[in-house]
Order: C-alpha cells, then structure tokens, then sequence
C-alpha cells in the first residue's frame, strides 16, 4: 500500500512537472506571437518607432524610423544609440535615460538644423525598454510658421493705417476684431454693430455691402462680404472698415473752398448760381420781387499794369470789405471774377436798386491807400430785376451784366438799368460781338508771352501764349472782356487756331535760334475742345509750322465741363505727344475729378494760393498739400502768380519743376524773350 502510495506520488509529481514545462512553453510562445503581433503593429504605423533595451540597444526599428534615421533596422538593432551619429537617435539619449528613471513620458517638437526638419518627438517609458516615436511635421510647421507670419504682417499693417477687420457670424456675434481703429477712436463691437445690422444681415444672402456709419467725431466706411466656410456654405460675414474721418473734413473743405473766394473771402460764382437758384424759387413762392447788381470797377487794368498784381488783389480785397458794409444785411454780395462783384438783394419798401446803389458809391467816394498811394476808384454798375427783366436765374444776371456793359460803354462810373430796347441797340457788349468777326482780318489780335522758369536753375524754358486785342478804337481790350463772348458766339474756335498757329510759328523760330527744348503752353477753352477735330487741327498746325509735340503745352481750366468728346481729344493729344496742363488748380471743386479721369501731365497752382503763401499759414498748408497729391500720381507742377523773392524761395522749398510771374517777368513781345536777364536765359 504504502509502495502504491510513492507510486501514486510520483506519478502526481511527474504530472506536475509535465505541467509546468507545457504552461513555460505555452507562455514562451505568447510571449513571441504578441513580440510579433506588436512589431507587426508598430510596422503598420505611419509614424517613426524604435525600441531600446535596458541596455539602449536598438531592438527594433520601423520602416518610418528607418527613413528618418537614414539607417536600416539590420544596421541598428543590435547597437548602441549613442554610437549613432544621427541626431534623432544620439540626441535624445539623455532624455531617454530620465524617462526610464522618472517613469514620465515625453513629448515635444524639435528642429533639426543638420536635416532641415522639424520632428514631433515622443518617448514612452516600458518595463525594461524604451519606446520612442518620431513624426516629421515639418511641412505643417513651415504652414504654421508661414500663417504667423503672415498674421504678423497683417496686424503690423493694421496697425499702420487707421483700419479694423471684424468677423460676425450668423448669430450677429462679434468671433473677431483686430486693427487699430477701435482702440485709437475708441471704437467698439457694439457700437459698430448698433450702427448698421440691417445692412450686415443682408450680407448673410449673398449680397456685399457698402456703407459709412459716425460715432464721436470719426466716420467709418466699411466694406461687407459673406464670410464662407470650407463646404461654400455662409456662416458669417467679415468686414473691413477705414477711418475717412480726415478725407471727409478734406472734402468738406475743398467744397467750402470752391464756393469761396480765396482772395476776398466772398462768396464766388459757383456759390452765386447756387444762391441765386434758391432766391428766385423762394421769390416766385411768396411773390417777391429781386434786385441783381452787376458792378465792375472802371479802369482796373491800368491799376494792375502800373502798380502790379498785389496792388490790384489788394484794392479788391479792399473794395469787398467796404461793399460788404455798405449792403444791407438782407443783401448777399459775391465776386463773380477779376474786378466784377454782384449783389443780390430782396426788395420792399425798405429797399430798391437805387438806393443800394447810392450806397456802394458813396462807399466808393472815399480814397483806397494802396501800395502807399491814394487812388480814388469808381465804378459801373447795372441793374435788372426778377421778375421784370428775367424770370430764370441766368437771364436776370445776363441783363444785369448787359446793362452793366451799357453803363461802362457811355461814360463809366455810372448806373445802368436793363432796358430792353436800349438792349437791342448794340450796346458794348454787343458791338464787341460784331467787332470780334473782325479782329483777325483786320490783324488786331497779338500775343504776348510769359516766361515758364525752371524752378531748379532759375533759367527759362518755355513761355505761356497770352492772347491781347488792340482795338482801332477802344485800344487795348484784355481777354476777361471779350473771351466770354467769343465763347458764347463760337468765335473762340478760330480765334484759338490763329493763338496756336503764332504760338508754335513763334516757338519753332526761337527753336532754330539755338534753344532746341523751348515749349509753349496755349490756352483752349470748353468751346474748343467740343469740336470733334481739335486734334486733327492741332496734328496739322504742328506739322505746318514744324514744331514737334513735345513743344507743345494745352492748358485747359478744372473747372471746364468734359464730355465724350472732349475727353476723346485729349487723349488723342496726350497719344501724340502734346501735354495737358490744368490751369488755376485748386480754385473749383472739380480738383480730384480731373486728377482721376483725364489724361493729365501736370498742373499749375492758382496764382491765388501762391500770392499769400509765403505769409499765410492756410494757404501754405493749401500749396503743400496741392503739391503732396500731385507728386503722388507723378504729375509736374507748375506755380504761377510767383511776384516776390519770399514767394520764390517758398516754390523752391516744394521742389516745383516750373513757375511763372512777375517775379521773373511781365508779359513780352516773343522777340523781347532772349533779350531777358541771364538767369533766365534758355539753355
């Protein structure tokens, strides 16, 4: 029994035995098949894997890890890693090494300057190894570094100008807003948003919008598109908005400046159409009657020729002080241009046209003091009524002027009334009319001219034609007298052919004298430039005289209607190589519109800015921003008016390339032209 027992035990035993071997083998081969399983897994992976044993002994390497170890896994496993020179293995040793003592897994990204990539590193601490994984991410750094960038630049622009750029979505919630208007104007998300939803929720159908909206003193104008996401459907709008704040004041100022006479600070003739509109509405809505008063001071001319152009600006600016003051307060007064002023008042019991006028001359009866000198000046003055003698605004002011024209043509310093015979029996104006036919036949018309200086060597280089009428009986007539009435007759058209054809005669003779870069600058009117072949006559008198057409220069005025055919001629004229000059600039309110449509070379700054500019801090500030806008569309500029040293000094302080005057010269025949002072000889 007891031999059956040991039997029995050491067959128990054996069994046990058996056991034990079969669960080691069994755990052995799973312990290979998960080894392969796991590699098998880390090898389907598309990052880069590598194993180490407590050794830091490669066990096994991936095929990722294979590409960015620039090894292969038979050439690693097995050794070392920090007998590998590649930085992605012998780098990260040290880290490896407090992973396994720390138990704290890593992760982080890395640039390798060697390899020029950027690695996003892991490494996992295991029971006796180390698991490190490694993903090149350098194409989504470059992205990201590249939108930082970009980003950057975005908000450093935005910081640079007065601008925001806002995101809503389509809740009407503010997602952002960025830019530097709503910190310095003190902007906000509510107030742009209580300023305007309506117009940005209809941006949510697909429509952009544009609009201004004013808050404390600042305007905004904004630009709205749909805000789109990566599937084209809308889920906001983003917009854009600048502060026009000081392009809206600038604005404002020029028409207040258009409306203004710079010299007498009246009201001038765009403001008096304007004016003169809404009185006689008014008048015809409450049955009044109007009085126009047409006055022109007699003999001006003599008084500029004599004592110069500041003289004569200085008798007008005194002469609108004192009809200021004699003018009942009811009674508006502008200047219309040159010596001629007009009052408009409303009459009644307590006032009629005799009256006021017996006022302005008695204001007149005292003397001027003027460049040290007493003048005693008069004037003529013509009268006419609404509705009496016109029932729209331009035919009172045409009989108004008529008379005017009448009361200087019997003797002057008198007053004339409309009269509609006396009008009909060729007054002045009229017999100016019939003589213009008359005045190139009867060769009465010369030209004069006025040198053009380079404002860099003080030496002349080309001249501006100036039309003059010596009539056989009244003598000299200045062009404010007649060109108006050559306009309104059509006579101006060929009266302009004969300028340009002496003008450029005259400039091809002074050419041939030895001054090859000599040009001459022509006047031409609306009138003109509504003939459909003003080019065509231009290309044949440039061709008849011989003058290329460099050397010719057409000045037009900015305040000079342009239609299809106007602007189609000039761009003819700028094709052929003829210049544009826009004369008086700066004075009408049609300034930034000809900067913007017209095929311009240049422009030159009214006599009026440049007169008081060396004294005047406004009109400075006027010139210099008249020259800063030019400069910035690469167009020449010429000052004109230049009188005094002080004025000169202060054109050549803006850097002008040209300028006129009597600093320089007066008018002149063309032959007394090299006759002039060296300094402004042609070269």
């Amino acid at each position: 029994m007891i031999a059956g027992l040991a039997v029995a035990i050491a067959g128990l035993v054996l069994g046990i035995a058996t056991v034990a071997v079969m669960f080691v083998y069994f755990r052995a081969m799973s312990r290979r098949q998960l080894d392969e399983r796991r590699y098998s897994v880390l090898e389907s992976v598309q990052d880069g894997i590598f194993i180490v044993d407590d050794r830091w002994r490669f066990t096994h390497v991936n095929e990722k890890a294979e590409e960015l170890l620039h090894a292969t896994a038979a050439e690693l496993v097995g050794r070392r890693v920090d007998k590998i020179l590649d930085p992605l293995a012998s780098d990260l040793l040290p880290e490896m090494r407090n992973v396994r003592n720390t138990a704290m897994p890593v992760e982080r990204t890395q640039f390798f300057p060697a390899t020029n990539t950027w690695v996003e590193i892991r490494i996992q601490p295991a029971s006796h190894e180390v698991l490190v994984s490694l993903r090149d991410v350098s194409d989504r750094k470059r992205a990201e570094i590249l939108l930082r960038d970009s980003e950057r630049r975005l908000r450093l622009l935005l910081e640079q100008v007065p601008a925001l750029v806002w995101t809503v979505d389509l809740d009407m919630r503010f997602t952002s807003f960025v830019g530097t208007a709503h910190s310095a104007q003190g902007f906000t998300q509510e107030e742009l948003g209580d300023a305007r939803v309506e117009q940005i929720r209809r941006v949510f159908t697909g429509d952009s919008q544009r609009f201004e909206s004013y808050h404390s003193g600042r305007w905004m104008q904004h630009h709205v598109e749909p805000l789109r996401g990566t599937n084209g459907q809308i889920i906001g709008a983003i917009g854009v908005a600048l502060d026009i704040t000081e392009m809206k004041e600038t604005a404002d100022h020029l028409a207040r400046l258009a409306r203004l006479d710079a010299l007498t600070q009246l009201p001038n003739r765009f403001a008096l159409e304007e004016q003169m509109t809404e009185l006689v509405a008014h008048a015809e809505a409450q049955d009044r009657r109007l009085g126009v008063l047409f006055i022109d001071l007699d003999r001006f001319k003599t008084i500029n020729d004599t004592l110069g152009h500041r003289a004569g600006d200085e008798l007008l600016r005194q002469f609108a002080v004192r009809l200021r003051r004699a003018v009942d307060t009811n009674a508006s007064v502008f200047r219309s241009g040159g010596d001629e002023f007009i009052v408009m008042l409303e009459l009644g019991q307590t006032m009629s046209v005799p009256m006021i006028t017996a006022d302005i001359q008695l204001a007149l009866a005292e003397p001027f003091f003027i460049a040290e000198r007493q003048l005693f000046v008069s004037a003529s003055i013509g009268a006419a009524t609404y509705p009496d003698d016109g029932v729209s605004p331009e035919e009172v002011l045409s009989r108004a002027d008529s008379a005017m024209y009448r009361a200087k043509y019997t003797g002057r310093t008198r007053i004339g009334f409309f009269d509609i015979g006396g009008d009909e029996q060729a007054p002045y104006r009229l017999r100016l009319e019939q003589d213009l036919h008359y005045a190139i036949p009867r060769g009465e018309f010369h030209v004069l001219y006025q040198p053009l200086v380079d404002a860099k060597t003080s030496e002349l280089i080309g001249a501006e034609a100036l039309l003059r009428w010596k009539h056989t009986k009244h003598g000299e007539i200045m062009p404010e007298e007649f060109i108006a009435i050559a306009e309104e007759t059509g006579l101006i058209v060929p009266i302009s052919r004969w300028v340009l054809r002496e003008a450029c005669l005259e400039a091809v003779r002074i050419r041939a004298q030895g001054f090859p870069q000599f040009t001459v600058a022509v006047n031409l009117s609306a009138r003109d430039f509504s003939e459909v072949d003003l080019a065509d006559t231009i290309r044949e008198i440039l061709a008849e005289t011989g003058l290329p057409p460099s050397g010719l220069e057409v000045e037009i005025t900015e305040n000079m209607k342009i239609d299809d055919v106007a602007l189609m001629t000039m761009r003819t004229l700028n094709l052929m190589g003829v210049r544009i000059i826009v004369d008086d600039f700066g004075v009408a309110y049609s300034s930034l519109g000809y900067l913007k449509r017209l095929p311009i070379s240049g422009v030159k700054i009214d006599r009026t800015f440049i007169r008081d500019a060396a004294d005047d801090p406004q009109d400075r500030a006027i010139v210099r921003a008249i020259v800063a806008l030019a400069r910035s569309l690469e167009l020449e500029i010429i000052a004109e008016g230049v009188e005094t040293k002080e004025q000169w000094d202060f054109i050549i302080e803006l850097a002008c390339q040209r300028a006129q005057g009597f600093h320089f010269s007066k008018p002149v025949e063309a032959r007394e032209l090299l006759a002039l002072p060296l300094g402004l000889r042609v070269r």
